[in-house]
C-alpha cells in the first residue's frame, strides 16, 4: 500500500507494521464503501461504474515492483489488485480509496478488469438489500458503465481463464460460479446449454436475462436496441 500511495494512487496509509510483518495498523477511512453508496444513492450507478474503471486505469498505469509475484492468470508488467470491485472501494472525504491489497501482484491489466466484470455481474452481497437491486436492471447499469469505460476487446480473450480461476475459489458459491460462466459464454457469443429447454428450443427470456446481468447489450429482432 505504501508503494502505490507513494505513486499517487489512493490507498490507505500504513501507520504501523508488526516486527514479524504479519500485522499492520492502517489509516481508517471515514465513509461508506461503493456498494453502500449505491444503496443510498442509486442514481450514481453510472458515475460509480466509471469511477471504478478510472481506478483500474490509474493503477494499471503503474509499473509493478520486481518483488511482487506474478498473477495466477495471464502475463504482464502492470500492477494488479486482483479484487478491485465496489466492496473494496471506500468513498472517503477526499474521494475513493482502495482497500484490501492482500492479493496485489504483477500481470495483464485485462485480468484485473475481467475479475471486476465477473464479480459485479455474478457476485453475491450477503446481508445487503443491494443484492435485490443489482440482480435486475441496476446490476446491468453498473456493469455496462464500467465496461464502456475500459477496453472490453482486451478483456474478452482472458475472460475464460479468469472465470476458471475464480470458479476454483472455495469462497465462491455454486450459484456465483454458474453466473460467472454465464457471463463468459455470453461475452463470447456462445449460446449456453442452460438456456435450452429441449431439442431445437431456446428460452429467449433466459438468454436476455443473462445478457442483462452481464452488462452485454441485447437487441430485438431486426436490430432495434432493447436498451442503450
Amino acid at each position: 500500500m505504501d508503494y502505490v500511495r507513494g505513486q499517487g494512487f489512493p490507498a490507505p496509509a500504513v501507520d504501523e507494521i508488526s516486527p514479524d510483518g504479519l500485522d499492520m495498523v492502517i489509516e481508517r477511512i471515514e465513509g461508506p464503501d461503493m456498494v453502500a453508496m449505491m444503496e443510498k444513492r442509486p442514481w450514481t450507478f453510472r458515475q460509480l461504474g466509471r469511477s471504478l474503471a478510472d481506478l483500474h486505469r490509474h493503477l494499471h498505469d503503474l509499473s509493478a515492483p520486481d518483488w511482487l509475484s506474478e498473477a495466477p492468470v495471464g502475463h504482464g508488467d502492470s500492477l494488479l489488485h486482483l479484487d478491485l470491485h465496489p466492496l473494496n472501494v471506500m468513498i472517503g472525504p477526499r474521494g475513493p480509496v482502495v482497500i484490501d491489497w492482500a492479493r496485489a501482484c504483477r500481470g495483464d491489466a485485462a485480468v484485473d478488469e475481467a475479475i471486476a466484470w465477473v464479480l459485479m455481474a455474478a457476485g453475491e452481497v450477503p446481508g445487503s438489500r443491494f443484492m435485490a437491486m443489482i440482480v435486475t436492471r441496476a446490476r446491468s447499469v453498473l456493469v455496462k458503465s464500467f465496461l464502456t469505460s475500459v477496453e472490453i476487446d482486451a478483456i474478452r480473450p482472458v475472460l475464460r481463464d479468469v472465470v476458471a480461476w475464480k470458479a476454483s475459489d472455495p469462497h465462491m458459491s455454486a450459484a456465483e460460479q454458474d453466473r460467472m460462466w454465464e457471463v463468459c459464454k455470453q461475452a463470447g457469443g456462445v449460446t449456453p446449454a442452460w438456456i435450452c429447454r429441449g431439442p431445437g428450443h431456446i428460452s429467449l427470456r433466459a438468454g436476455v436475462a443473462a445478457r442483462l446481468r452481464s452488462g452485454i447489450p441485447v437487441r430485438r429482432t431486426g436490430g432495434r436496441p432493447m436498451r442503450s
